[in-house]
């Protein structure tokens, strides 16, 4: 079997800046702004909940940078898991990335990437249609993926490039475009629930949202196996592309929040009425709308393909290590990419699709990963005390103060997910939960063999 040393080390810290921009930039910037908003209650307080996810997503880059740095193996958080808690711990977060993660994430892209394409079409919106468009999407980028590294980092490159920027200009436009009044957005058919004023719960509920738009910052650390001298690129990429989007997305919700006001924004809905359609319309007319559209259909496009070139390398070092299916991180000769972890996982986004709404897709995902991230900057502590003499070329800044930053934004991360449990959160902690019997079986027949 292909295994690890058939990946190529060919990323290096410009195309590893890219990937953590690409994966991260992706639906939430233009989707959850509204929710956001409504559930902070206000807009100083949606600004806030925008500050602070930057401020976690930066903590935990900076751990993960340390960490990465440390055990610079592809696999990223499974690595950090294995070393620190063991391989039942490890079993289980691989279990919670194929049958839950990657297919939310896979989903998500491609959902959103399907109402891109009805906009740009003039098509009305029909979900049967959407999903068969956005299971063509997610066939598409895994083929894209499956055709190497080389091509894959190539294509992200060009697709950074374009969404990053459309990013910005969206600021921009928002920052100084003429000021409309909010009753020239239209008010929709079902307008969702809104907090009238900032409370405790509604900002941790807003922070789960906002947090779904920063993910991604983690992702390249799955890629340490593919990188060019990863203890000093993986540190470099994770914090620049980290700073970079934090600042894309503090500079577009102050566009958003100077045009649409706090009512604009609680009438942003999805599709044709989320709140950078709105943006669009109201300050370029329907050429806006199409550009909208078409940046929209790019990242989510960009972000599809990240998920799957990621993730699916999660499976190279736990199938070398026996703890988890073999079949699916086999290594292709021709390619150098786990494409069995690739097909499998387009797969099952394609029948998340069919079943699942966004929303419903982001918030399982949400539940489901900041556990394992929690676990993994926890995993920061006991890797200083169970392998102090490791070498560590990069150290986190002022210890332990970041990761207790990221820690704490977990902490209101899940329990704003708490306070608004829904069926997907529930069936997301089932998911996990039913790995927990599965891992006993697995790791009693003996498998692992690290």
């Amino acid at each position: 079997m292909a295994g690890e040393s058939s990946l190529r080390r060919e990323i290096g810290t410009l195309a590893a800046a890219a990937i953590v921009v690409n994966a991260t930039i992706g639906t939430g910037i233009f989707k959850k702004p509204a929710e956001v908003v409504r559930q902070a209650g206000s807009i100083e307080a949606a600004l806030l909940v925008w500050v602070l996810g930057a401020a976690v997503a930066l903590a935990g880059a900076l751990c993960f940078a340390e960490l990465s740095a440390s055990m610079p193996r592809t696999g990223g958080i499974y690595e950090y898991l294995r070393r620190a808690w063991g391989p039942r711990l490890a079993f289980l977060y691989g279990w919670s990335k194929m049958t839950l993660l990657l297919p939310s994430a896979v989903g998500s892209f491609a959902l959103l990437a399907a109402e891109s394409i009805a906009a740009l079409a003039g098509w009305e919106q029909d979900r049967t249609r959407d999903a068969v468009v956005a299971m063509a999407v997610i066939a598409g980028c895994a083929g894209a993926n499956v055709l190497g590294v080389r091509a894959s980092a190539l294509q992200q490159a060009l697709i950074t490039s374009v969404k990053y920027a459309g990013v910005m200009l969206l600021a921009v436009i928002g920052l100084l475009a003429p000021l409309v009044a909010s009753a020239e957005v239209p008010v929709p058919d079902e307008m969702p629930a809104f907090a009238s004023a900032p409370t405790a719960a509604g900002v941790f509920a807003a922070l789960v949202a906002a947090m779904w738009a920063y993910d991604g910052w983690a992702d390249l650390s799955s890629l340490a196996g593919e990188t060019r001298d990863p203890s000093r690129t993986l540190p470099r990429a994770l914090v620049v592309g980290t700073l970079a989007v934090g600042v894309a997305y503090l500079l577009a919700n102050l566009g958003y929040a100077r045009v649409l006001g706090v009512e604009g924004l609680r009438r942003s809905t999805e599709g044709s009425g989320m709140a950078a359609a709105h943006l669009a319309t109201l300050t370029l007319g329907a050429a806006g709308r199409a550009l909208l559209a078409s940046l929209v259909l790019v990242s989510c496009v960009g972000g599809c393909m990240a998920s799957l070139l990621t993730n699916s390398r999660t499976f190279v070092p736990m199938a070398t290590d026996g703890v988890f299916v073999e079949w699916l991180g086999r290594v292709w000769a021709r390619t150098g990419v786990p494409a069995n972890a690739i097909v499998i996982g387009a797969i099952l986004g394609a029948a998340y699709v069919s079943s699942r709404s966004f929303e419903q897709l982001t918030d399982a995902f949400v539940v489901g990963y900041f556990p394992f991230y929690t676990l993994a900057v926890l995993g920061l502590f006991r890797m200083r005390a169970k392998e102090p003499d490791l070498p560590r070329p990069f150290r986190v800044p002022l210890h332990p103060l970041p990761a207790i930053v990221f820690l704490i934004g977990a902490a209101c991360v899940m329990a704003g997910a708490a306070t608004g449990l829904d069926g997907s959160s529930a069936i997301a902690a089932i998911v996990i939960a039913a790995g927990v019997p599965v891992s006993f079986v697995w790791l009693r027949a003996g498998r692992p063999r690290a």
